[in-house]
């Protein structure tokens, strides 16, 4: 590495010793792409324009060694077929021999994993599960004998952002395949004669979402509610109001089925329990008390409700079946203050029929006007809903879906979705569908989907 300055002073020399009067020209032979995470897919291969990687090279590399490329001679696009082929030349210069000076642009992506294991760059642990994949940007100068007089290789980091797409989030390198090559000509004019080789840089693109046939007629343009998590409530503004929500913590109560003494508050519930097909002596029950306040009306809501513990679902480390559940009965209670409003059940992993979500093919999470073929052949997959809370609140049936792999609630009321919401541990965006529901409902909704007893459990 430190004797680069020095033989980049010699190759700069060669070039003003063989032509003072004129600039030396240059011909691109070669880009050459592939994927090493998707190697049968379609979405790295170049756009049918190559504009903005020439241009990037022109007026970045190119001029800074005072070489002009030859426009007339278009570079050959190789897709590479498998990872074996990776970094191999194929040198066919019948066209361009007489010109002194020629260049290959190898552009791969590459399993951040892969780069990892070979100390390529140093990321902390902390941040490498937010890169999907890496860019290898080599570009490579050669004389007539075939001899490399240049040789300098950038590593380009692909970080996804969210902004307001909706749906299952895809590991690839963007939802746009045309911004991916717009960053990775970025990158390439940084390319400098003195930076140090396998320089580090990172990009940050807008998250791709396959396509569905459940959430995405939902959300498609549909005006998203953002909401405010960073103090101690949530907070987002619907019909010109600033609506405040808090989750306080649940409360956790141990459950003895061995205790029959007739004053115990659980007498009926182990009776439940003990007629229940999932009972088992070994389990542990518990009650769980979730207080919830809609802050702007003034209202206290509590949910009540019953959970079993498995511990025999852990078998060497290895979870075989979910070691919490529901209780399977009509248990689960919603009170506002002291009154009972409503009950629900909770089902786990529920198939929802005739719908799919197809990994092939790839949009924004908004505008499913433009969608773009990955090219993997991946089949369509069923929607899944981990967990799903049914049952009746103020006199209105009522159900919350939920899919924890991509941090979705659908939340219907009457038979009818009226809201989709994304986030974690908190909301951060929604779609309202239905904007005659009262604030109140929605607020109560938006607590119990968001409240700790439902949250991941992992």
């Amino acid at each position: 590495m430190k004797l680069y300055p020095t033989f980049l002073c010699l190759f700069l020399l060669q070039f003003i010793g063989i032509n003072g009067f004129s600039q030396n020209k240059v011909v691109l032979e070669q880009i050459q792409t592939f994927s090493t995470i998707h190697p049968t897919a379609i979405y790295w291969h170049q756009p049918s324009s190559n504009a903005s990687l020439l241009n990037a090279l022109d007026t970045g590399i190119f001029a800074r060694l005072h070489l002009q490329r030859v426009a007339s001679i278009d570079p050959i696009n190789k897709i590479v077929s498998k990872q074996s082929q990776l970094g191999k030349i194929v040198v066919d210069w019948s066209k361009s021999r007489a010109y002194d000076y020629h260049a290959y642009l190898e552009l791969y992506e590459m399993d951040p994993a892969f780069v990892y294991e070979n100390k390529w760059v140093k990321i902390p642990e902390s941040r490498q599960d937010s890169i999907h994949s890496i860019w290898y940007i080599a570009c490579n100068i050669y004389n007539q004998k075939q001899e490399k007089l240049f040789g300098k290789t950038l590593l380009l980091s692909i970080l996804p952002i969210h902004s307001v797409g909706m749906g299952y989030e895809i590991t690839t390198t963007g939802s746009v395949p045309n911004n991916v090559f717009e960053g990775i000509s970025k990158a390439l004019s940084l390319l400098i004669p003195d930076m140090e080789d396998m320089d580090y840089l990172e990009a940050k693109m807008p998250v791709a979402y396959a396509t569905d046939n459940y959430w995405m007629p939902l959300v498609h343009n549909q005006p998203r509610i953002l909401f405010d998590t960073s103090k101690q409530f949530i907070s987002y503004s619907n019909n010109g109001k600033l609506l405040i929500l808090k989750i306080p913590e649940a409360s956790l109560r141990t459950i003895n089925i061995k205790d029959k003494s007739l004053d115990n508050p659980f007498k009926e519930i182990i009776g439940l329990i003990r007629k229940s097909k999932s009972f088992l002596n070994y389990n542990e029950y518990y009650q769980v008390i979730q207080p919830l306040r809609d802050v702007y009306d003034n209202i206290d809501y509590t949910l009540e409700s019953y959970l079993e513990f498995n511990s025999e679902a852990i078998n060497n480390g290895v979870e075989k079946i979910a070691p919490i559940s529901f209780l399977q009965d009509s248990v689960h209670k919603i009170y506002q203050d002291k009154e009972l409003i409503g009950g629900f059940m909770v089902k786990e992993n529920s198939v929802e029929k005739n719908k799919y979500f197809y990994p092939d093919k790839v949009y924004n999470g908004y505008d499913s006007t433009k969608v773009f073929p990955l090219g993997t052949y991946y089949a369509k997959q069923p929607i899944v809903h981990a967990r799903v809370i049914e049952g009746k609140i103020l006199d209105h049936p009522f159900s919350i879906k939920i899919n924890y792999v991509n941090n979705l609630k659908t939340i219907s009321l009457d038979e009818k979705i009226i809201m989709v919401l994304e986030g974690k541990k908190k909301p951060a965006q929604m779609v309202l569908l239905d904007k005659n529901i009262s604030n109140q409902l929605v607020n109560l909704l938006l607590l119990i989907a968001y409240s700790e007893i439902f949250q991941s459990p992992t």
